[in-house]
């Protein structure tokens, strides 16, 4: 790594600065050999591909909106040159931004006033600053994921293709416009009105947690059971007390209670380690409905809680049959107001990825997400303040981890971006989530 930032100029210090009319000249060499780019630049022109050198797989975002194709700001047929190569494209109105971010390590940042376009014999002055400072580097990623959510979906080459004749043709005419704010990020905005799920509300207020709770007295009415050991103290008359003090037999009967007091233990003790594998295995169906939950790390869940974990787990903790990976229970909570809230249509059935936000509650590139876990119970705490949601899912421990910038990547080749509202049901996008963990192994349908 210590190589890598002296190639970068990073060895000694977190920022460098970069100046000069001929920029790319200086940046193009630092990121060709690097992989996973993710970029924004307001406007792409002819042979970007020589200056910003993306690689299948890698994403862009740019403002490919009719207007800014008919000025001449942003040419097609660049884009389409990287769709074709396997790129991710996507368009967002208004953008103006110049980033780069490579993601491998060591992941930096370059930012400055270059337009990814070769000005000519009329290169203009810029200036670009170089970071691996980490906080710089997640807030860019932060600030990247957000435009990305804005944009449109991935474009396509028929998408790009009858933009090709009006590229440069000057400026819009008034009857063309309604057709640029396909792409706005105005469809997205409403969703955050779905938010103030009140009504909701209401149905969850039927507190599951509260019968739960009648339970642990359940043991008491057991306990009245030892008390029988009394009845042969109520029997044994008196009189009968004397007797073993004065005669032999007395010690004969220390013996007696003495063997009597390991037979109990040595049954109590018996059964526990058969109780896991008396529990049949538990059904594994592949998702057919699936949520990602957005969560921040922290708290601890309640005493009710962590009793109907318990509960569950030795309802469902299996070692696994023909040496498939185990399944166990596991618990999360949200709160509300807390990251983007949890989907209140979670149900026992439905298939949840869990997404663990780094900041603010929004999840960046590098953010840690759990495998796929069918959902065997969720409620609502009507009584904690903010209101808490938990879920108790069934899951299975995979071998592969990848990261969210992973699932967002897996997404985009099917022209898709995650989604924390709704639920996947489409099954090309379910099984795009899935391809992240092909181990999991479901049951046959």
């Amino acid at each position: 790594m210590d190589a890598e930032l002296g190639r970068l100029g990073l060895a000694e210090r977190s920022v460098r600065l970069l100046t000069g009319r001929d920029i790319w000249g200086s940046i193009t060499p630092l990121l060709a050999p690097r992989r996973n780019l993710v970029a924004a630049f307001g406007h792409v022109g002819p042979g970007a591909a020589a200056l910003l050198p993306l690689q299948p797989g890698d994403t862009l975002i740019t403002d490919a909106s009719l207007d800014t194709v008919l000025s001449g700001a942003t040419s097609p047929h660049a884009l389409l040159h990287w769709v074709k190569a396997g790129v991710i494209v996507h368009s967002l109105r208004g953008l103006n931004a110049k980033l780069v971010i490579a993601e491998d390590d060591p992941s930096f940042v370059v930012v400055g006033s270059a337009d990814v376009t070769a000005a000519g014999p009329r290169q203009l002055f810029e200036a670009v600053t170089l970071s691996h400072e980490k906080h710089t580097v997640e807030e860019a990623q932060e600030a990247w994921l957000e435009w990305c959510d804005l944009a449109g979906p991935a474009l396509t080459a028929g998408d790009l293709e009858p933009l090709l004749e009006q590229y440069g043709a000057g400026k819009p005419v008034t009857a063309q416009r309604p057709a640029a704010p396909a792409r706005t990020a105005a469809p997205t905005r409403p969703v955050v009105t779905s938010r103030p799920a009140t009504p909701v509300r209401p149905a969850a207020a039927t507190p599951p947690p509260s019968p739960v709770r009648p339970a642990p007295p359940a043991p008491s009415p057991v306990r009245p059971a030892a008390p029988e050991p009394a009845a042969p103290a109520e029997t044994t008359p008196a009189a009968e007390v004397p007797e073993p003090i004065t005669v032999a037999p007395g010690p004969e009967d220390v013996p007696e209670t003495t063997t009597a007091n390991p037979e109990p233990v040595a049954a109590e003790a018996g059964p526990e380690p058969a109780e896991p594998t008396d529990v049949p295995r538990p059904k594994w169906p592949r998702p057919a409905e699936l949520y990602l939950v957005s969560l921040v790390e922290g708290g601890e869940p309640s005493a009710e809680a962590e009793y109907r974990l318990e509960e569950l787990a030795r309802e469902y903790t299996h070692p696994g049959e023909n040496g498939e990976q185990p399944f166990r229970v596991e618990l999360f909570w949200a709160d509300d107001g807390q990251g983007q809230d949890p989907p209140r249509t979670l149900r026992a059935g439905v298939h949840v990825i869990r997404v663990y936000s780094q900041k603010q509650g929004r999840a960046l590139v590098g953010s840690r997400i759990e495998a796929p876990g069918l959902v065997l119970a969720a409620y609502a705490d009507e009584f904690a303040y903010p209101r808490r949601t938990y879920c108790y899912i069934l899951t299975r421990e995979p071998a592969a981890r990848p990261a969210f910038g992973d699932l967002r990547k897996g997404l985009a080749t099917i022209g898709e971006k995650p989604n924390f509202r709704n639920s996947f049901q489409v099954p090309r996008k379910i099984e795009a989530l899935l391809g992240l963990w092909p181990d999991l192994g479901y049951d046959p349908r």
